[in-house]
């Protein structure tokens, strides 16, 4: 994991598109990854977005930035992405989900979605 200011090149990010991010605050108990697409439910939390799910777990809202852990009962700031292009082997989703599952609902939100051989 990076510490706070170091930056660790990766693959998520996938083009020029300019991105755009969101602090979020997030109650655990929950963890996330760089590269995860989460989803806010009726309750106001925040759960990798996965279509079998219901009360909003099923609609993709944005990308978390960087890997955090939520102890249960506690509330941090998290950032996700909520515009920009991202590779698609570079991202997580919930129960069986796939970035196909997905695209039609992120491309309008204005999460593109691009296949990279990396």
């Amino acid at each position: 994991m990076a510490k706070l200011g170091e930056h660790i090149p990766d693959n998520l990010i996938a083009g020029d598109f300019p991105t755009e991010v969101q602090a979020i605050a997030v109650t655990g108990p929950v963890e996330f990854l760089r590269g995860d697409v989460i989803a806010q439910t009726g309750d106001n939390m925040y759960a990798l977005v996965d279509s079998s799910g219901s009360d909003g777990a099923n609609l993709a809202i944005g990308i978390i930035c960087d890997a955090i852990t939520v102890a249960d009962g506690e509330t941090a700031v998290a950032n996700m992405y909520i515009k920009g292009e991202y590779n698609q082997r570079a991202l997580r989703f919930g129960g069986t989900d796939t970035a196909d599952t997905h695209l039609r609902r992120m491309t309008e939100i204005g999460l593109i979605i691009r296949g990279t051989r990396i």
